[in-house]
């Protein structure tokens, strides 16, 4: 009687068959002999049209195409033969190259989801556990892969391959190499020649939607010194800056037992009617508002202001088609002037914020920038939600600080930190302490 030979699992009829079984981290023990070129052109697409809805689906809630994104894809094409290439060359003996590329076709999605979805909205600690989650999986797929087409273990080819999609990762995201072919829609439809009338309109009901929003600041009956909040996201085009001013009225409200004293500027394209327009008369505005309601001898306002910057030094303010003007040193200067509040703390979150510093300073201020005078900070883009600087302070370091100089110089050092990882020319945060404010706020708030 002969034996019976030992059994083995047939080779799948298919390449997809073959991918979902390594997608799944089943065992793989051959490779399919189906034409593997064809499997490569249709993974190509259906990658390529998932990226689309992707780009779709996070341009909302008006998207609009833009061809200059296409160019682009070409990076990605580039990096996905040039993987497929290292593949081959570091296996022993080397696969032919048309079940390489399609294995490499096969390794893009979970990378790809998790840059594209998970990593925008994921915390710090949750980002990393995840970051190494893939890193194990994409090295598992890539070992049994190789090993299946081969018939041989390939360990060191795909470490070198792993190796390559993170340092790829890597300088993408340092070049800024993001194919994206939707856009929102960065102006709102309107009728031919009514832009004017209705930007005069929308404009001109701003300072009574100011004083609807002041109708609820109101300083309780005590003689501590109180704190009074006024926030300012200064473009409307990009989400992060609004984004940063709810954080920051809600933490430092916290902090400094704000409460519903509380006034925010915001510039957002999707939404001009939730709240007063980022302006620069509204900014004075509001603050001659918010000191009417103070005692200014005692009560301290809080200035948050995030947006882009420019080298004047001024903060950018632009919202849809309205005719809005950027808010200088000088305007700032005058504005606080004019508004007669004495006690101030001023937190910028801009590029080249720390032109602003000079003009500010006062013993009774403390002024803290996101960047030097010269300098550009980072994360002041549509897909995040905060930029470093309002991740660094009033995420991470504020809550828990023991005082506001503190979380700054935490702040600063994990900012530091991180550009310095990231290898783009620090932003180098700054901040002038004036005494007499410093010593004050120890006589409100609550310890973290």
């Amino acid at each position: 009687m002969s034996e019976t030979p030992p059994y083995t699992d047939p080779a799948p009829p298919s390449w997809l068959a073959f991918l979902l079984r390594l997608w799944l981290l089943r065992p793989v023990t051959s490779a399919p002999r189906a034409d593997a070129t064809r499997a490569t052109v249709i993974m190509g697409a259906l990658w390529l049209a998932i990226w689309i809805a992707i780009d779709h689906w996070q341009s909302q809630p008006d998207p609009q195409f833009i061809a200059g994104g296409i160019p682009l894809l070409a990076w990605y094409a580039l990096g996905i033969l040039t993987l497929a290439m290292l593949l081959r060359r570091r296996s022993h003996p080397a696969p032919v190259l048309a079940a390489t590329l399609a294995l490499t076709m096969g390794a893009v999605p979970v990378p790809l989801l998790f840059t594209s979805l998970a990593a925008s909205y994921l915390f710090p600690l949750w980002f990393w556990a995840a970051s190494i989650a893939v890193a194990g999986y994409t090295l598992l797929f890539l070992a049994r892969g190789l090993h299946a087409i081969t018939g041989q273990t390939q360990r060191t080819a795909a470490c070198a391959g792993l190796l390559f999609i993170v340092g790829f990762c890597w300088l993408t995201d340092a070049l800024n190499v993001i194919p994206d072919v939707w856009t929102p829609l960065e102006t709102q439809a309107a009728e031919p020649g009514d832009a004017s009338a209705d930007s005069e309109a929308i404009l001109f009901g701003q300072a009574a939607r100011i004083d609807e929003s002041l109708k609820g600041v109101k300083r309780e009956a005590s003689a501590k010194p109180q704190a009074f909040f006024l926030g300012f996201a200064g473009v409307g085009d990009e989400k992060v800056f609004s984004r940063e001013i709810g954080l920051a009225s809600r933490v430092l409200g916290e902090r400094y037992d704000i409460g519903g004293r509380s006034v925010s500027l915001i510039n957002d394209q999707r939404d001009l009617e939730s709240a007063p327009l980022a302006t620069v008369s509204g900014l004075s505005y509001a603050l001659r508002g918010l000191a009417a309601r103070m005692n200014l001898d005692q009560d301290v306002l809080f200035l948050s202001l995030s947006s882009h910057g420019a080298e004047d030094p001024a903060i950018i303010v632009s919202n849809s088609q309205l005719p809005l003007t950027d808010l200088s040193d000088e305007d700032l200067a005058d504005a606080l002037r004019e508004s007669g509040i004495k006690w101030r703390v001023i937190i910028i979150s801009a590029c080249y914020a720390g032109g602003f510093v000079e003009r500010l300073r006062d013993p009774q201020t403390i002024v803290i920038t996101a960047a030097a005078a010269d300098r550009t900070s980072f994360g002041c883009s549509n897909d995040r939600d905060l930029t470093y600087f309002g991740e660094a302070f009033y995420r991470d370091a504020l809550p828990g600080a023991g005082s506001l100089h503190a979380a700054f110089d935490t702040a600063k050092a994990a900012i530091a930190e991180r550009e310095h990882r990231e290898r783009v020319t620090p932003s180098n945060p700054q901040a002038y302490f004036g005494a007499k404010m410093e010593a004050k706020l120890t006589s409100i708030g609550s310890a973290p």
